[in-house]
């Protein structure tokens, strides 16, 4: 893979704020005191902002009491095996906690009524059902899920331009939340040591990446009509810390580890900064390819040493790549795609967020692939050496018709199983990690799908209290990990996207295309889940 090193002062924009304003205004949104505190931001150290960047912090709506929650969510879906579940010693979290917030409504976008069906929704009498679905996920809600860590809930909203909300768990009372961000913001806000960092693009590509492809020239082309960026903000109060853009989008979610935090742009970037100050420590150009949604991850080598792996879409053959860099000075250390004679497809491989499991030292990865003239493509499931990159074995998950924006599902490793959605044909899959065998699919019920819906599920499933809780559709699904038999099937509305759910204690958080961020009860999901 070539590869060429960028000389960093040059391109460092980190830069320090000189610019906040700082207002007292009456608050609207469930503040339990009279005032708020507002912060605007207009440029970066002589560097301005496209749309102003403004905070408002409610100091009286944060919790007086220490939930005991970690004060680390690294990388997306909360751990390296993509199991979103969160301790707690909060007492109203572990009984169950239920409310909603119509955040997509308070960034300036419309949170929908979760029971509109996809005929009412925005420009569905034009462009069809399935395109006003996909098109009110990437550009409205929230495609992934939510982020649950230092006692306080955080979900961005795509509702342009950007934003990114700080949230009470127990009561759903705004705590901060920003808006103004540079493009949307559509992943999990990754935290640690006291800082929020939140990664906004979009999906687009210019009129110019046309000819750039037509004419072959396949290093030139970059991902993102607007602007990338990735912002560093105060857990608490919101304040912004520091910000940097980025040469394409940046739609997926960084990693971070050891005070390293690592992303990928859509224009082939892997890039290291210093997690506290944005400082660039190590920056790659991988030209010809672009990162998607698949999120970083990281692998801890047996000497220490950090990998971060990204997946990455290729314009050229083989089409996708997983890459993994040294997360201590940037050099490639391998990079695998999924062996002949299968061969990826579309932005398959530049999705989805590989999942890692640091026990066995394997790398876990969905993507579509063997597209056909008649629509449709395989599910394949990649494990290679953490190590090395060495591919383990490949599994074919079936064939159905190419699902829409993201392609694959986000795997979850539970000890040596891997739990997998295929959206092509609305099914969870459960694989033997070590050799790749599968152990089960399941369909999932009232699930509709390609050619005619998005279908699902994307988000990785999340194994709590002997159980498999997946959301997919308008629903949430609880399955026998060992059988994959639906035990039951709770409705909620609206469209999951890409959503993962996140469990702690006997409560369930999930965010939803419509513009809603959600609590639920588990024994309101399943009464007799405690005794399962």
């Amino acid at each position: 893979m070539k590869r060429s090193k960028i000389i960093l002062g040059l391109l460092s924009l980190v830069l320090i704020v000189t610019a906040s304003v700082i207002l007292v205004s009456k608050s609207q949104f469930f503040d339990a005191t009279p005032s708020s505190q507002v912060f605007i931001y207009t440029e970066y150290n002589g560097t301005y902002f496209p749309y102003t960047v403004k905070v408002v912090y409610y100091p009286g709506n944060m919790s007086n009491i220490n939930m005991s929650m970690p004060t680390v969510w690294p990388v997306t879906n909360s751990q390296q095996d993509h199991n979103a579940v969160v301790q707690t010693s909060c007492k109203a979290i572990l009984q169950g906690v239920n409310w909603d917030l119509p955040a997509a409504q308070i960034a300036g976008g419309v949170s929908i009524p979760l029971t509109t069906p996809p005929t009412q929704l925005p420009g569905a009498n034009v462009m069809g059902v399935k395109k006003a679905l996909v098109m009110l996920t990437q550009m409205v809600g929230q495609p992934l899920g939510v982020t649950l860590a230092d006692n306080l809930l955080f979900v961005e909203m795509d509702s342009l331009p950007g934003s990114i909300f700080a949230i009470n768990p127990v009561t759903g009372q705004i705590v901060w939340y920003a808006t103004g961000l540079a493009s949307y913001a559509m992943n999990n806000p990754i935290v640690w040591n006291g800082i929020v960092f939140v990664t906004v693009g979009d999906v687009g590509f210019n009129f110019a990446n046309f000819v750039h492809y037509e004419k072959g020239q396949y290093d030139q082309i970059v991902r993102g009509m607007g602007y990338g960026a990735i912002y560093a903000f105060n857990a608490t109060d919101g304040r912004l810390i520091w910000m940097r853009f980025t040469m394409g989008e940046a739609m997926p979610a960084p990693a971070v580890y050891n005070g390293i935090l690592a992303y990928t742009t859509g224009a082939g970037c892997f890039i290291g900064v210093n997690a506290s100050t944005g400082q660039v420590i190590w920056m790659d150009r991988f030209a010809g390819l672009f990162a998607s949604m698949s999120s970083v991850n990281y692998y801890v080598l047996p000497n220490g040493t950090p990998l971060f792996i990204g997946g990455f879409t290729s314009l050229s053959k083989p089409y996708g790549l997983l890459i993994a860099v040294n997360g201590y000075n940037g050099e490639e250390v391998w990079n695998a795609t999924l062996p002949a004679p299968n061969e990826p497809y579309n932005t398959g491989m530049g999705d989805v967020p590989p999942a890692v499991s640091q026990k066995y030292g394997i790398v876990v990865q969905s993507t579509v692939a063997n597209a056909e003239p008649n629509g449709t493509v395989d599910t394949m499931l990649l494990a290679v050496n953490a190590t090395n990159g060495k591919v383990l074995w490949t599994t074919n998950l079936g064939r159905g018709y190419t699902p829409p924006a993201f392609k694959g599902g986000i795997p979850l490793i539970v000890g040596d199983t891997v739990y997998v959605g295929i959206p092509s044909l609305g099914r969870v899959a459960a694989v033997n990690l070590l050799n790749g065998s599968i152990l089960w699919e399941t369909r999932l019920p009232d699930l509709q799908i390609p050619p005619s819906y998005p279908g699902g599920p994307r988000g990785s499933p999340t194994y709590y209290h002997g159980l498999l809780w997946v959301a997919a559709g308008q629903y949430i699904y609880v399955l026998n990990p060992h059988s994959g038999k639906i035990i039951t099937m709770y409705y909620v509305g609206g469209r999951f996207g890409i959503v993962n759910p996140v469990i702690a204690g006997g409560t369930m958080y999930l965010a939803n295309s419509y513009g809603w961020v959600i609590a639920l009860p588990l024994s309101q999901i399943f009464p007799d889940w405690m005794n399962y």
